[in-house]
C-alpha cells in the first residue's frame, strides 16, 4: 500500500469546538466542516501546548526503546549496496511535463468478478500491493493510488488517460475468488493505441497472496523489458502474515482507510488492524496501517483523538517495531514521517528521504517532505518536491492540501502572486479548505490589495468566525521551533493585520 492514502484528507483541520481535551470529537460533524464556537482556539492551544514539547521526546525515546539504531544501520547499508539514485525519472518527468518517461504507467483498480461488493477490498488491495511493487522498479515512473482508484468503475478512454497523466502504459485487471482459491487475470496495454500488448492469467490461494503478486510483477516487469532487482522488486517475507485471515482484515483495513473520513471510519479502520495484529502480533502492513491512523496529521485538528501525543507515542512504537523488522519498507519510514514532522520537521526529512530511495514514485513521500521543509525554514526547496507529487497524483483526494503547500510555500518567500495564484486553485479544488483563506488574506494585504483581502476575510470568517491571529501565532509557533521558519509566521501575521484580520 501507499501512503498517499495515509495522508488523503488535508491535515489543517479544526477540532470540533465542543470538545475537550479528554473528549475526543463528535463523529456527527465532518473534519472539513468545523463547527464555530467560542473555546475552539483555547482548546486547540492547549492541545498545541500539550503536543508540542512532547513530540520530539516521545520520538528520541521510541528511537532508542525500539531499536532504531540497529534498523537505520541496516537501512544506511540496504541504501548504499542496493539501491541505487532513481528519482531522476520524476524530476524529470516534473520538470518536463510534454516529455513521458519510457515506462510511465498506471495501475488502473482491478475489477471483482464475484459480483459482491464486500469483496471489493481483495481486488483493492491486490491492486494497491501491485502499484508499490512495480513503483520500485529501476526507471519507472508510476503514478499514485490515489489517482488511480479515481477511475475505479469507469469507462477508460486510454489516448485520453494517457494525455491527462502524461503515461504511456496501463494495467488492467480482474480479481475473482471461489472460496481460498484465486484467480486474477491482467493485461498490460499501451494507451497511444488501446492495445493489449500482454496479458495472462493467475492462479493461486488465499494462503498465498503474496506469492501470487509477485508472480504478476516479475512477468510485468519483462514484458516492459526491465530486470528486477529481488531486494527492489519483493517485498520482505517478513513484511507477510503467514495468518491468511490476519492478511484478510489488514487488506480489509487499508480498503476502508481510503473511504471518506471520520471519526467512525477511523475508528474501524483501528479496529481491523487490531483484529490482524491479535492474530499476529509480528504482521509489518497492519503495525505500519494501525500507526497512521494515530500520527498527529490526522488527529491534532481532527479532534478524533482523546491524546495525540499517547497516540503519538503509540504510532512511534508501531513504527519502530515495523522497521525492525523490515528496514527496507517505504510506508513505514513515511508513516515515521508523519510522527515527527510536528515538532521534528529535520528528522523528519531524514524519513521521507529514507522512503523516496526505496519507491521514487511515493505521492505522499514527496507531498509530506514539502510540508517538513516549510517547519525547517526551508521554503524554496519545498517547491519541487511538491510539484512531484501533484505529477504522481494528479487526481489524488490529498491534492488539495498539495495544492495549499505550493501557495503556503510561496507566501513564506514573499512570492505573492504566486501565492494568490495557487491559493486560488487550492480554493477551486476545495472552497472550505480554510487556510487557503488564511493565505490569500495575508498575501492580499502585504501586496496592498485590501479589497481582496477583504473579500478573502469574509469568506474565513464564515468558515471560521473565530479566526484571529493571536491563535494563528500560536498555531504555526507550536509546529515548529525553528527561527527561519517563525520569522517567515510572523510575516505572514503582518499581511493578515494589514489585510484586516483580528488580532484576538
Amino acid at each position: 500500500m501507499t501512503n498517499s492514502e495515509i495522508s488523503n484528507e488535508p491535515t489543517d483541520k479544526p477540532a470540533s469546538d465542543n470538545n475537550s481535551l479528554d473528549k475526543p470529537a463528535s463523529d456527527s460533524e465532518p473534519p472539513d466542516k468545523p463547527t464555530p464556537g467560542l473555546n475552539f482556539r483555547s482548546r486547540l492551544r492547549a492541545r498545541l501546548q500539550l503536543i508540542g514539547g512532547a513530540l520530539a521526546s516521545i520520538a528520541a525515546i521510541g528511537a532508542i526503546a525500539g531499536g532504531l539504531v540497529g534498523y537505520w544501520s541496516v537501512w544506511k547499508t540496504l541504501r548504499t549496496d542496493v539501491f541505487q539514485e532513481k528519482q531522476q525519472t520524476q524530476r524529470e518527468a516534473t520538470a518536463r511535463p510534454d516529455i513521458i518517461p519510457r515506462l510511465s504507467l498506471v495501475v488502473l483498480p482491478f475489477a471483482n468478478f464475484n459480483n459482491d461488493p464486500e469483496q471489493d477490498y481483495f481486488a483493492d488491495g491486490i491492486t494497491a500491493d501491485l502499484t508499490t511493487d512495480l513503483a520500485q522498479m529501476p526507471g519507472a515512473f508510476v503514478i499514485g493510488r490515489g489517482t488511480a482508484f479515481t477511475y475505479k468503475n469507469k469507462q477508460i478512454d486510454f489516448r485520453t488517460l494517457g494525455k491527462d497523466l502524461g503515461i504511456r502504459w496501463a494495467i488492467q485487471g480482474a480479481v475473482r475468488r471461489n472460496g481460498d482459491q484465486i484467480r486474477v487475470n491482467v493485461s498490460l496495454t499501451d494507451v497511444a493505441s488501446g492495445r493489449d500488448i500482454w496479458s495472462d492469467r493467475f492462479d493461486g490461494d488465499r494462503t498465498n497472496v503474496a506469492a501470487l503478486q509477485d508472480q504478476i510483477t516479475v512477468r510485468l516487469a519483462r514484458s516492459l523489458n526491465i530486470e528486477l532487482i529481488q531486494a527492489e522488486s519483493r517485498r520482505s517475507e517478513m513484511d507477510r502474515s503467514k495468518n491468511p485471515d490476519a492478511m484478510d482484515f489488514t487488506m480489509r483495513g487499508w480498503a476502508k482507510i481510503y473511504e471518506p473520513r471520520s471519526k467512525t471510519t477511523i475508528g474501524q479502520v483501528k479496529e481491523l488492524f487490531d483484529n490482524a495484529l491479535r492474530l499476529d502480533p509480528d504482521y509489518v502492513d497492519a503495525m505500519i496501517g494501525k500507526a497512521s491512523c494515530l500520527t498527529p496529521p490526522l488527529n491534532l485538528l481532527s479532534g478524533w483523538s482523546a491524546s495525540v501525543a499517547e497516540d503519538n507515542k503509540t504510532a512511534t512504537n508501531l513504527v519502530d517495531r515495523a522497521l525492525s523488522k523490515s528496514p527496507a519498507n517505504a510506508l513505514a519510514y513515511v508513516v515515521k514521517g508523519e510522527t515527527l514532522r510536528f515538532g521534528n520537521p529535520e528528522e523528519a526529512l531524514r524519513q521521507y528521504d529514507a522512503a523516496l530511495e526505496i519507491n521514487p514514485n511515493f505521492p505522499s513521500a514527496y507531498a509530506g517532505k514539502g510540508s517538513a521543509l516549510i517547519l525547517a525554514g526551508r521554503a524554496r526547496e519545498a517547491l519541487s518536491v511538491t510539484q512531484l507529487a501533484l505529477r504522481l497524483s494528479p487526481r489524488d483526494p490529498a491534492a488539495v492540501a498539495w495544492r495549499w503547500t505550493l501557495c503556503h510555500a510561496h507566501l513564506h518567500l514573499h512570492d505573492f502572486q504566486e501565492a494568490i495564484e495557487e491559493c486560488r486553485r487550492t480554493i477551486n479544488m476545495n472552497s472550505i479548505y480554510w487556510f487557503a483563506h488564511i493565505s490569500l488574506v495575508s498575501a492580499y494585504g502585504a501586496t496592498g490589495q485590501l479589497e481582496q483581502a477583504q473579500l478573502s476575510l469574509t469568506e474565513l470568517n464564515k468558515i471560521r468566525p473565530d479566526f484571529t491571529i493571536q491563535w494563528y501565532r500560536e498555531f504555526g509557533y507550536a509546529l515548529s521551533s525553528n527561527p527561519q521558519f517563525r520569522r517567515e509566521i510572523d510575516d505572514i501575521l503582518d499581511g493578515l493585520r494589514k489585510g484586516g484580520a483580528r488580532e484576538q
